[in-house]
């Protein structure tokens, strides 16, 4: 693979039910492609990375700190370094966005072993709420 490349070189993950994550990395930096499916709702998380993420295809509920807005297509979301937020899927149609993470997020790296502390927290919260197979 080279420097110039397209999303079809890189796999599609389903991170958590409904949600699928493809994810390119250079040294600082990470880009994501979201799709959310069938309702998907990611309760409250964070993570050390700043994350940008541009919304391109469907609606979402979104909560970032104490702020909370419905989002479409050209919604651009700034979510600062361990900042609390949270989504939720709003009609039937395919959610898709892109997430810029610095630093990158070694756990969203395909093979990575290591602890995935926003997926335990967000598993937690799912598993409190009784939707332990929704994310």
């Amino acid at each position: 693979m080279g420097q110039i490349t397209t999303w079809d070189e890189f796999p599609i993950v389903e991170y958590v039910p409904g949600v699928f994550r493809q994810a390119v990395s250079g040294e600082k930096t990470m880009l994501t492609r979201i799709v959310y499916r069938g309702g998907v709702v990611v309760p409250d998380h964070s993570h050390e990375a700043e994350q940008l993420m541009l919304v391109e295809q469907g609606r979402l509920w979104a909560r970032v700190g104490d702020e909370e807005s419905e989002v479409g297509p050209g919604s651009l979301l700034i979510i600062p370094s361990n900042y609390v937020h949270a989504f939720r899927q709003l009609t039937d149609e395919d959610v898709v966005f892109y997430e810029c993470f610095a630093p990158i997020r070694l756990e969203y790296l395909v093979g990575f072993k290591g602890p995935d502390a926003s997926l335990a927290m967000m598993k937690k919260a799912l598993a409190a709420a009784g939707n332990e197979d929704s994310a």
